[in-house]
């Protein structure tokens, strides 16, 4: 009930991933997608049937899952099942979501946004020519073709100063995205362990930042919404 705001979904990971960042939670799905348990098409799709009825939509999240190949196959057969789809990306295959979505629709969208976009390449670790840009041209598109989209960014301190976040604030604001979400950093299990060595913000300060922009709201830890 926390990956698809207002529905009730499973969620599938997709492994392998064109950013590095270094406070990346799922390590293993970027690395060694092989070591995690892999469940066929066939499975999951067994497994949606006996949800019939039960569940409103599926999450394919990942890793990025717009660098498979069968995403688009994938989503048309959950599609004509009757479950609705929301799709997790980091936004650097734009050409992709807009395929799956002219092709079989999507109903949401998840956005990570990860800098403001002077910064992009560097926390991402990634050299994609132009990705900002490419992460901008899927929340456009998300809002003029109206679907459902979830904006969020994860915080660490030592990454993204108060400006930053006050950049991609305006960043945002001037895509005609309003609502946005900050995500508290999780250190369970990161790709980058040094970070762990620096300070970060505490749920007050990021609950204080937001406040001051407006339209802004923090997650924390357990994925749930907090509040003043």
């Amino acid at each position: 009930m926390i990956d698809f705001p207002g529905k009730l979904a499973c969620v599938v990971f997709a492994g392998n991933c064109n950013f590095k960042c270094s406070y990346c939670h799922n390590p293993a799905l970027v690395f060694d997608p092989e070591s995690q348990p892999e469940i066929s098409e066939k499975q999951f799709l067994s497994f949606l049937d006996k949800r019939i009825g039960r569940l409103d939509g599926v999450v394919i999240s990942g890793g990025e899952p717009s660098l498979r190949r069968g995403l688009l196959s994938f989503v048309k057969k959950i599609k004509a099942k009757g479950f609705m789809i929301k799709l997790d990306t980091n936004g650097s295959t734009p050409e992709k979501v807009f395929e799956i979505h002219r092709e079989a629709g999507l109903d949401a969208l998840g956005v990570d946004y990860k800098a403001p976009s002077i910064k992009y390449g560097e926390i991402t670790n990634c050299k994609i020519p132009q990705l900002a840009e490419k992460v901008h041209s899927v929340i456009r598109f998300a809002i003029e073709n109206k679907i459902s989209i979830d904006v969020r960014t994860t915080v660490h301190q030592h990454l993204l100063s108060v400006e930053d976040l006050k950049t991609m604030r305006q960043e945002l604001h001037s895509l005609g995205q309003r609502e946005w979400t900050l995500q508290q950093f999780n250190p369970a299990e990161i790709i980058d362990d040094d970070l762990l060595k620096h300070k970060t913000y505490t749920d007050h300060e990021l609950l204080s930042i937001a406040g001051s922009f407006g339209d802004t709201r923090v997650r924390g830890l357990k994925g749930i919404l907090i509040h003043r």
